[in-house]
């Protein structure tokens, strides 16, 4: 079982019910994000549905899910010099223009 933080527990219910009705999807790509965060780098697995779930790199511990914008996604393979995956940006645009992520 996946330990929650309080954070996603207490403040993520509904943007989770969206994942839910969109479908997680499988992991296709993962990335450590080190953003100098008190609790330690954190670990994005990017699906294939376009949803990024964020875990601490360290205890495992999901912190949230995202429904991703474009941008987000093109900015982890960027960052690795990588191409992305042009599925996955589509579908982020597509959640954008329903706003799923707002």
């Amino acid at each position: 079982k996946t330990m929650l933080s309080g954070h996603y527990r207490e403040d993520r219910q509904a943007r989770e019910n969206r994942i839910r009705k969109i479908g997680q999807g499988r992991v296709v790509d993962t990335f450590i994000v080190d953003k100098g965060h008190p609790n330690g780098a954190e670990r994005h697995e990017v699906t294939d549905r376009a949803i990024v779930i964020i875990y601490n790199a360290r205890t495992n511990k999901l912190i949230t899910k995202l429904i991703a914008r474009p941008n987000q996604i093109r900015r982890y393979y960027e960052a690795e010099n990588r191409v992305t995956p042009n599925d996955i940006l589509q579908l982020a645009y597509e959640h954008t223009k329903k706003n799923y992520n707002a």
